[in-house]
Parts: structure tokens; sequence; C-alpha cells
């Protein structure tokens, strides 16, 4: 046998193990991408905890928020790691497709083998990856149920560690919506009240648009608003609301995901 004809197996090999090793399929990938976020949200809860055990001053309400902050997180984190386990194993209980074994026996010219283990190797590896992706999104819509539950309980965990670290600091959320809407109605050029709380819907703007109305948009959908196109600063917790509000079709479950993910949202900004 000559040399040369080595060379197309040599191809399909190389070929099959970038397809099948140096692309993982994209459910395995983002699932170790939310595993990377829910960590770094983790880490970043605990050294907020620790710092504010160190200082000596947080009161013990606010203190226990924390913790139970960080062990909502800690249950994402391991559903999280869960899920890519499951998912790296189901990757790779599947037998690869064989390229050598799949080459015909003699009697074709070289041209005529090629091809035919070119398409035979082929057809292999579409229906290894139908297989593979089908159990990998099998293993995402489970978690993804659970992990709509834990987002929420963090959501709320994270909201009342916001409050017991405002109410430390002497913050007040009348007096704060008090304000935002002087400062919501000067910018509008309008003059306050005396007396009066957070700026009314001005005229040209329709209450539908509030949270209150039923949810974001005018017919109350559960749509976002546009300000919200953008999550690139989303921790685990506001990512996974996100995704569960993006993907639910009730809508008001929709608009309950979203006004969650908005007060989360809210009571995780700096002051």
């Amino acid at each position: 046998m000559k040399r040369g004809r080595l060379i197309p197996s040599g191809l399909i090999l190389l070929v099959f193990a970038f397809a099948t090793g140096a692309a993982p399929p994209p459910e395995l990938q983002k699932a170790r991408d939310d595993l990377r976020v829910s960590q770094e949200t983790r880490d970043r809860i605990s050294g907020e905890l620790a710092a504010l055990q160190a200082s000596g001053k947080a009161s013990v309400e606010l203190v226990a928020a924390y913790e139970t902050y960080l062990a909502r997180v800690q249950d994402m984190v391991a559903e999280n790691q869960n899920l890519v386990a499951r998912m790296e194993a189901a990757q790779g209980a599947h037998p690869n497709p064989s390229p050598a074994a799949t080459a015909p026996a003699g009697g074709a010219d070289e041209e005529d083998r090629t091809q035919a283990l070119d398409r035979q190797f082929n057809e292999s590896l579409a229906a290894f990856d139908e297989m593979l992706l089908r159990e990998l999104r099998i293993l995402q819509a489970a978690s993804a149920k659970r992990m709509k539950g834990l987002a929420e309980a963090a959501a709320q965990a994270g909201r009342q560690a916001g409050e017991k670290g405002r109410e430390a600091a002497g913050e007040k959320g009348s007096s704060a919506e008090a304000e935002e809407g002087r400062a919501a109605e000067a910018a509008r050029g309008e003059k306050p009240a005396a007396g009066s709380g957070p700026a009314k819907t001005p005229p040209g703007e329709t209450a539908g648009a509030s949270q209150e109305a039923g949810g974001w948009g005018a017919g109350g959908t559960g749509a976002p608003p546009s300000a919200h196109a953008s999550s690139a600063d989303d921790d685990i917790v506001a990512r996974q609301l996100r995704e569960a509000a993006e993907k639910e079709t009730d809508p008001e479950l929709k608009a309950k995901l979203w006004k969650e993910y908005e007060d989360y949202k809210k009571s995780r900004a700096k002051p």
C-alpha cells in the first residue's frame, strides 16, 4: 500500500478530534459558564460576609441575613456543579464514531473509497451529535426547573440582606422613595407639591407601563423594559431570574419574575 493512501483517514481523524474535543456542545459550554458565574457570586458574598464579621459593627440580624444569602447561592453552585458533572458524564458515555471502522472493504478505487469513508463518517458524527444534544437538553431543562426555585429563594435572601444593610446605615425606605420622586420631578422641570411623596405617573405615560399595573409593558405582558437589554453585570441569581422570565409563557408569572429580577438588582445596587 502506498503511503499517500493513509492521508484521507488521517485528515478525517483530525476533523473528528476537532469536532468532538475542541468545541464542546453549546449546552455544556453554557452550564460551565453558569457554574463559573455562580462560583464568582458565592465568593463575592462570602467576602462581603467576612468583611461584616471582621468589622465588629454588624448586627446579629445583618450577619444572619448574609449567612442565609450565602447558603442560598451555595445551593445554586451545587446545582450547577451537578449539571456540569451530569452533562460531562453524558458526553463521555456516548460511543464516539470511529472513522477507521466505517472504511468499506476493498474493490473500489481509492477516490470512491475516500468519498464513501467521508460520507459514512459524517453520517455517524451527525447521529452522535443529535443523540448527545438531545440528552444534554433534557438535563438542561430538568435543572432549569430546580434552578428557578433556587434563584427565587436566593433573590429573597439577597433582598433581605440588602434591607438589613440599609437599615444599619440609617437609610429609610420611605424617605428614599420621596427623594427619588422629588429628583424625578426636578429633572422634568416640575415643582413638587408640598409634602408630596414619590412622583405620580406624569401625563403621556400610561399606568400600564408600571410593574404594579400587571407587568412590564402597556399591556401587562411581562416583557422586560428596554433598559434591561444588557445583562453583562448580572450575578448568578439575576441571570437565572432573567432566563426564567424570558422563557416563561404565562403573562402573570412572567411579570412576577421580571419584578423579582428588578427588585433583586435594585437591592444589590450600591448606594
